[in-house]
């Protein structure tokens, strides 16, 4: 089997870096394929990540793979010659799935030269990006991974591989959600109940908000977890531009008796602000009375999942806090143009807030479709650091694809039941609280630096001979101002 890993080389609109981290990941995923199952592999990303793995001393990630090295820059000129924005390019793929655009077809033929007669079995692709290559290599089956909806600690790291597509164009959404036919056998009903049972426990062990009164003055508790604005999984689905106007605009629709308990995400800016030019949380809080917003909330690494068992309900557009709320039988709510809406609740902010506190039970659709993440969509971690593994897992779903007349056929069994839950409920990791987010918070980073730069300058000033030399005069005038404050 060949298995090619992309990731769009391009400058992201968040900045140099933000694809670093998901390079790193796909080169993780191919070691074990090539040292255990004698696969050949390709891993194709900007040239900036080849200087970036040996800088950091990640050279290893890179051994036995067959590598293409894009020039970021020249491709960036060629797309803008096109009259294309490179850094939303992730938004034009999704929108036009086409392999036929313009766009597409430059990234493909850029990277053809260097693929030296390379034909991938599979592609293994972030989000929407195995797109791109769908001219390229037409016959490859395209997978299109991300972080698991169950993925954060305390849950145990997971992802998903998705040929149907991303989003709102996903398998949840082809299957319509919890109106998928899938039939709840008694190995999926024990693996839900003791996957809700183990999870349940740790929020309650790990829960740093339960001295908190969070129904003290309302008796309906509403979470709104904002996500990161420039994102194509957030503003490429709504409206929306910024996540401040996404939050004045659930504020302004929320009934003054239901607290919103407002979240940041841990790797976004922060949205509310105390002080400087674009202050407003105490504006906020004087037309909403009702926002709920915990200085606390910024220690911890992901406190919208902790809060999810606290709540009545939960609205997001994006947010993987959604899938947990299914989990918990809490109320969701998301706008109807997105992958979530599929299994919410409600798709409109009046309908949710109408909604909000009539709680339902867990009920079989929302049990069934758990089962199908557990069990077919989710891949736990621990799997796929298992090479041969891995190999037949992605043989299985290469041949699944090529005879599916349903693509939703094509998710085969993850694992047989034993081995599924081992790696959901036997190798999770030891609960423990999440670090703070103020080292990761890009703002509190700048602050940190720059705090560092004056103490620098000012010890460096102190060090010099000329504050020496001076030192007499600053006594003779501290002395002068302190005779003219007693006169």
């Amino acid at each position: 089997m060949k298995v090619a890993c992309f990731v769009n080389p391009l400058v992201q609109a968040r900045g140099p870096c933000f694809n670093f981290g998901w390079v790193e990941t796909l080169a993780n995923l191919l070691q074990p394929l090539r040292r255990d199952a004698r696969c050949e592999c390709m891993l194709i990303a900007g040239g900036w990540f080849k200087d970036w793995a040996s800088q950091n001393q990640k050279g290893a990630l890179l051994t036995g793979l067959r590598t293409v090295w894009i020039d970021e820059l020249a491709l960036y000129r060629r797309l803008r010659a096109l009259g294309e924005l490179p850094t939303a390019l992730d938004q034009t793929a999704y929108q036009v799935d086409d392999a036929e655009h313009p766009a597409l077809r430059v990234i493909a033929e850029a990277m053809a030269r260097d693929a030296n007669g390379f034909e991938p079995d599979i592609i293994i692709g972030f989000a929407g990006q195995a797109n791109y290559l769908a001219r390229l290599w037409p016959s490859a089956l395209r997978l299109h991974i991300e972080r698991g909806h169950f993925g954060r600690d305390p849950y145990p790291f997971s992802m998903y591989f998705d040929h149907v597509g991303t989003h709102a164009r996903s398998a949840v959404a082809r299957a319509g959600g919890l109106k998928l036919a899938y039939p709840l056998t008694s190995d999926g009903r024990t693996l839900v109940s003791a996957f809700r049972s183990q999870m349940t426990a740790a929020f309650d062990g790990l829960d740093p908000f339960r001295t908190q009164a969070l129904r003290k003055r309302f008796d309906r508790l509403c979470l709104l977890p904002l996500q990161v604005s420039n994102e194509f999984s957030f503003d490429g689905l709504v409206n929306y531009r910024t996540q401040f106007e996404y939050l004045y605009d659930v504020l302004a629709a929320a009934p003054k008796d239901v607290a919103v308990i407002v979240t940041e995400h841990p790797n976004g800016d922060p949205v509310l602000r105390r002080s400087g030019s674009c202050a407003n949380i105490d504006m906020l809080r004087r037309t909403f009375p009702n926002i709920v917003f915990l200085d606390e909330f910024r220690q911890c690494q992901s406190p919208s999942q902790l809060l999810v068992p606290r709540v009545d309900g939960v609205w997001t557009v994006s947010s993987s806090v959604g899938y947990q709320a299914l989990l918990f039988s809490r109320l969701l709510g998301s706008p109807s143009s997105t992958e979530l809406s599929h299994v919410a609740d409600a798709t409109t902010l009046e309908d949710f807030f109408a909604r909000l506190g009539h709680r339902r039970s867990t009920n079989v659709d929302a049990d069934n479709f758990l089962a199908w993440l557990l069990e077919r969509y989710l891949v736990p971690a621990s799997l796929l650091t298992d090479g041969r593994w891995f190999h037949d897992y992605l043989q299985r779903r290469l041949d699944a694809a090529r005879r599916a007349s349903d693509p939703i056929d094509a998710f085969v069994p993850t694992a047989d039941a034993d081995r599924l839950m081992d790696a959901w409920i036997v190798k999770t990791p030891p609960l423990a609280m999440g670090s703070s987010q103020g080292e990761d918070d890009p703002s509190v980073a700048e602050l940190i630096t720059n705090l560092k730069a004056v103490r620098c300058e000012r010890d460096a000033l102190l060090k010099s001979t000329s504050w020496r030399v001076t030192a007499p005069l600053r006594l003779v005038k501290q002395a002068a101002g302190r005779a003219r404050f007693r006169h």
